[in-house]
């Protein structure tokens, strides 16, 4: 989850219906290997066959002696169409033409082939189809008496504002072991560093932003949140060193209720301690830092402890199992109330531009206790977005709304439930193929905040859409490697952005009735345009009758 081109596989299993109901449908793990042979057992019996390759044309194949066509998605105003680091395959033009058509998810993508390759190519924008998926969802909601509470069972990772006491000198977790979902600690040896390029400066609260070498603490009692529970004799190696008062000065450093000391110096040392630990516990704390202004510092800042690295080993740890042999795990129930706006994206994709959805939300509801943002983060790894939330999260103190982050799989049930509750989907995206989320929420009559651009453009609406200003601006394709600019996204109009938030508020809790039509609105503008009819009369449109039967 999170990785590139990982949502291609929900394209696919999108469009299995439409598929299944106008042809015979073989899946394929080893195209190359496949297709053609398929290809050729298929025409010995008088059938006609395609090959649809969910995959953007970098990665689809050519030279098949099946007739193939790429379903793809694309959010730039411009296609690839140069050949760079020796691959002709990033020419998408040369692709496309060896296919002779295209499919795309959005009208602005079939225009950005049509820019590139002429008017004449032949290319259709066909939507995932969408509504049809949550027809007994539907059935079973009652927008006259929107659901103001949830509870929902989750065994992810939970980063919660409400969860945290941040004031301007302290940024503390009030309950670690119970809001991630850690793997227990084996004993085995870990190595972390905390530069600008390493993975585990995401886990560190009350930290500056890491630099080249390593990244210094801002606040008295800074600490690093581990990956996993520790437990047992634990081995700790830290590479540190002190700054202004805190050079020489004695500082505690505790696991589990247990505290050692030591000395910092002026320089990077390696410290080793010993800890012996009766209860789990998966958090570093120091402490006695000293934060008075050192006269004559050349830093300004509240330094206290530069942190460079840890390691950590022991000796192998048992675990207590249930029956089964597999280790416990707690699920956490999460209520989530108020009035619930809710984004479902990857943090590693910078595209989503979520740092503006989480800024101009703690802005516009810094004195609303009630309002709730739901952040459903579609990576597998905590560490894409946990240390740049932590930061947000200091940076906009103070707020009363509440920010809710949830990091794991939700299965269909709990999924629902986050929709039920949701009174509004968030978009702030710079661009978009499609953005199957926003269609989902949309289909469940949720009112949007959504910027009109890219693929949005073809189903967004004012009347059940709060629209966000955007301005065109260049930048680079994502998978470019020479840092050259050709094409161009959208940068969204922070102060719309906060003003959507404040109007959609406004209209949930004063003017019920306009609320209500937003939400029959979403639902019906989405049947319109991805209802697994309309989308199959595309289709067959598309292919031609003769090649569907």
């Amino acid at each position: 989850m999170g990785m590139p081109e990982y949502s291609y596989y929900f394209v696919l299993k999108g469009f299995l219906p439409v598929l299944r109901s106008i042809g015979r449908v073989y899946t394929v793990s080893n195209p190359e290997r496949e297709v053609d042979e398929l290809y050729d057992d298929r025409k010995k019996c008088g059938e006609d066959c395609l090959y649809i390759s969910f995959t953007p044309p970098s990665k689809a194949l050519v030279g098949l002696r099946c007739p193939t066509v790429c379903v793809f998605a694309w959010e730039f105003d411009r296609i690839p169409d140069e050949v760079w680091d020796d691959n002709p395959k990033n020419d998408w033009t040369h692709v496309l033409s060896s296919h002779g058509r295209a499919i795309t998810l959005s009208k602005h993508t079939a225009q950005a082939v049509k820019n590139a390759l002429g008017e004449w190519f032949d290319v259709a924008a066909i939507p995932v189809p969408v509504w049809d998926h949550f027809e007994l969802y539907r059935k079973r909601i009652l927008i006259e008496n929107p659901i103001t509470h949830i509870d929902i069972i989750f065994d992810g990772n939970i980063v919660d504002s409400k969860n945290y006491r941040i004031t301007p000198e302290s940024f503390e977790i009030l309950n670690s072991k119970d809001f991630f979902h850690l793997q227990n600690w084996m004993g085995e040896k870990l190595r972390a560093g905390f530069s600008e390029t390493d993975e585990y400066s995401a886990y560190l609260g009350g930290f500056y932003k890491p630099e080249n070498w390593g990244t210094w603490s801002r606040i008295d009692s800074p600490w690093i949140l581990l990956p996993f529970r520790l437990t047992g004799k634990v081995h700790l190696s830290l590479t540190v060193h002190g700054y202004g008062h805190n050079i020489n000065r004695k500082i505690g450093v505790s696991i589990g209720g247990v505290q050692k000391r030591i000395r910092l110096l002026s320089v990077p040392v390696k410290h080793h301690l010993l800890f012996d630990l009766t209860k789990t516990d998966n958090i570093i704390q120091f402490s006695d830092l000293d934060l008075t202004p050192w006269e004559g510092a050349r830093d300004p800042r509240s330094l206290g402890i530069g942190l460079q690295s840890i390691e950590l080993w022991g000796d192998p740890v048992r675990h207590p199992k249930d029956n089964s042999g597999i280790e416990k795990i707690n699920k956490k129930k999460i209520a989530i109330d108020g009035v619930v706006y809710t984004s479902v994206f990857s943090p590693a994709d910078g595209r989503k531009n979520w740092k503006d959805i989480v800024t101009a939300f703690c802005y516009a509801f810094q004195d609303v206790p009630d309002a709730t943002l739901v952040l459903k983060m579609s990576h597998h790894a905590l560490s894409s977005f946990l240390g740049k939330l932590h930061f947000l999260l200091q940076q906009m103190y103070p707020f009363k709304c509440r920010i809710l982050a949830l990091h794991g799989y939700l299965d269909t049930p709990e999924y629902e439930s986050l929709i039920s509750v949701t009174k509004y989907y968030v978009n702030a995206s710079r661009c978009e193929g499609l953005c199957l989320p926003l269609m989902e929420f949309m289909a469940c009559c949720k009112p949007a905040i959504s910027p009109y651009h890219t693929a949005m453009a073809d189903y967004v609406d004012p009347s059940f859409a709060f629209i966000v200003n955007a301005n065109l601006e260049p930048c680079m394709y994502p998978h470019e490697t020479r840092d050259i600019y050709r094409t161009r996204r959208y940068r969204i109009d922070w102060k719309s952005l906060v003003d959507a938030y404040r109007h959609s508020y406004d209209v949930f809790k004063n003017n019920p009735d306009s609320y209500k039509r937003m939400c029959h609105s979403a639902s019906s503008g989405i049947e319109k345009f991805s209802s697994i009819k309309r989308v199959k009369e595309q289709f067959m449109d598309f292919i031609g009758k003769d090649n569907a039967n």
